[in-house]
């Protein structure tokens, strides 16, 4: 009696070459996605990095600005502006304590020599920091009421408030300005001691 011969089912050659194939193609196809993946992940990390350094580096500029607050008339920090420098007291000091009126003043230096202006930042008994620099010579202090027009010094004439209600840095006509609204209040009651009858109205004089 003759044995059937007996056939083992399996893959041909071809079969495999076509499966190493497709499987190649794959791969390859999802590396390229991984690789694009991982290339928008950066560029949008790199993107979000430059913006908070961005956002940060400008609150640091505004952020005393914005705590500006008003003095009795004859001490020395009632807030004075010109388009190149600024001084008065903040409750957001940079170097200090914030909460307490502080005094600051904030000069715009440019150096000819580097076609830079430097932003710098001074309190009392501290040394001065350097807090921004633009290109050119055109930044300036810029002022402004709760109406009117912006100025170019404080106090203007015909203002009843002592400290601005917007102060605006002006970096130039390629750039975007940089404005602080001073959270007030910018008047201060004046005392009886800064009036003309202060000297006669005082127990002793």
């Amino acid at each position: 009696m003759s044995e059937k011969p007996i056939h083992t089912a399996g893959f041909t050659l071809f079969e495999i070459l076509v499966v190493i194939v497709i499987t190649s193609l794959m791969g390859a196809v999802l590396m390229q996605g991984f690789s694009a993946i991982l290339a928008t992940r950066l560029t949008v990390s790199n993107a979000i990095g430059n913006l908070q350094e961005i956002i940060l580096s400008q609150n640091i500029v505004v952020d005393p600005l914005r705590g500006v607050l008003p003095d009795y008339e004859k001490n020395p920090n009632v807030f004075q502006g010109q388009p190149r420098n600024l001084n008065g007291q903040t409750l957001r000091p940079l170097l200090s304590v914030a909460g307490a009126p502080t005094p600051f003043k904030m000069t715009l230096d440019y150096d000819a020599a580097l076609d830079v202006t430097v932003l710098i930042y001074e309190e009392p008994g501290r040394p001065k920091v350097e807090i921004a620099q633009w290109f050119g010579n055109a930044p300036t202090f810029k002022y402004r009421d709760i109406d009117g027009a912006w100025q170019s010094t404080w106090p203007p004439p015909s203002s009843a408030s002592q400290t601005p209600w917007l102060i605006w840095i002006d970096v130039g006509p390629t750039l975007a300005p940089l404005i602080a609204s001073v959270a007030g209040p910018h008047t201060r009651i004046p005392r009886l001691e800064d009036s003309p009858f202060g000297s006669a109205g005082r127990i002793g004089n």
